[in-house]
């Protein structure tokens, strides 16, 4: 009945919202109590303090084990969809889980800038997402990332939904984006697509070209000339007046004209500055035929062309059968580079200009770059 009666007396001092306790009892009941009453007191606070412990620890206990758990139920998640990708990598998905994604031409920001930049090709399954990392010649570098999910193709907050115009290759051309990245004026090709190959797999990295400043020579002010001098003569006298005679006209080479016709005057000679041939502001490159080795089989590429504008790089698709290979072509100050850009690699193909590109020219020679080709005739049209 005393236990009672302590805990009343308790549970009633909690009920009426002092401030001071004392184990639990309010500071004004806690001195009227006996020592035996305080210790009761003290022994059910101990109690009760000790049950919340152990009920917090318990709880703790079960949320780090549902934690532990998530982890590892979100780990087999994620490895479940890795495999999955690789297996669609190696050409063991459906149609149009894999596609090929080439950019090329336009413009990318980095830091306050736009630069050009070299093309890129990579593959992206269903369910992917890919980080294409961007850096510039001065280490800045940022990531471009690329997710091919729900049905779509979408990066820098651009969507592409799926077409069935994939199963042949769509393009499309002076695509702007308006993410960090602000991309602008670039030809997005998108194609379904059956594997991918090792290099296909490797991390991408889109290169950006350093395009060199024009460098300004001043030459130093020269000192303005004297005046020249005023000389005045003396006033000669005047001479005698001379009958003037007329002098024979010079005689002309005679031309003949055709009978019945005018004679023609004899063409101006034009500086020979304007006669000569000048490189064309943009040329057609069309691959006429060439073999591709495939599993160690020599097999003929179909025919393609591609136009490419002064100081411009794009690539051209070569095609043998199921295979699919990629040349990067680079036109600039009058020549063709092909399978690289001006100053990079020794096994680039460099095709000079000649007047003989006003109708075309055939150019016949092996490829060892990038895509090894043999026996390849390329034609080269210059477009004004």
């Amino acid at each position: 009945m005393k236990k009672i009666s302590i805990i009343c007396l308790i549970l009633a001092s909690l009920l009426a919202g002092c401030t001071n306790y004392m184990y639990g009892v309010p500071k004004e009941s806690w001195d009227r109590m006996s020592e035996a009453e305080r210790i009761e007191a003290i022994r059910v606070y101990e109690q009760e303090q000790r049950a919340r412990r152990q009920a917090a620890e318990e709880q703790a206990r079960r949320q780090a084990i549902e934690r532990e758990r998530e982890r590892a139920r979100q780990a087999t998640l994620e490895r479940e969809r890795q495999e999955r990708i690789d297996a669609i990598h190696r050409g063991e998905g459906a149609f149009g889980e894999l596609i090929r994604v080439r950019l090329q031409g336009g413009e990318i920001k980095i830091g306050d800038r736009h630069h050009h930049y070299e093309p890129l090709t990579f593959t992206i399954a269903d369910g992917e997402t890919r980080r294409i990392a961007v850096a510039d010649y001065k280490g800045r570098e940022v990531d471009l990332t690329v997710t091919y999910a729900g049905g779509a193709l979408s990066f820098e907050g651009l969507r592409f939904p799926y077409d069935r115009r994939w199963a042949r290759g769509e393009l499309y051309t002076d695509t702007g984006t308006s993410g960090p990245l602000a991309l602008r004026g670039v030809d997005v090709f998108v194609q379904v697509h059956d594997r991918s190959s090792r290099f296909e797999r490797e991390v991408p990295r889109l290169v950006i070209i350093r395009e060199e400043t024009p460098v300004v020579i001043r030459e130093r002010e020269r000192p303005a000339p004297p005046p020249p001098a005023m000389i005045v003569e003396r006033e000669r006298p005047k001479p005698q007046p001379v009958t003037p005679v007329s002098p024979a006209p010079a005689r002309q080479p005679a031309v003949q004209s055709p009978v019945g016709q005018p004679a023609t005057p004899s063409p101006v000679r034009q500086p020979a500055a304007q006669l000569a041939a000048r490189p064309p502001r943009a040329v057609t490159v069309a691959l006429l035929s060439g073999e591709l080795t495939v599993h160690g089989k020599k097999q003929p590429v179909e025919q393609t062309a591609v136009r490419i504008a002064e100081g411009e790089s794009r690539e051209l698709t070569v095609k043998s059968g199921a295979e699919t290979r990629t040349i990067s072509l680079h036109y600039k100050n009058g020549e063709v580079f092909v399978d690289g850009t001006p100053g990079k690699g020794r096994n680039d193909i460099r095709l000079r200009f000649e007047k003989e590109w006003k109708t075309g020219k055939v150019y016949r020679f092996d490829l060892k770059g990038k895509v090894f080709l043999d026996k390849v005739e390329m034609k080269v049209t210059g477009v004004e």
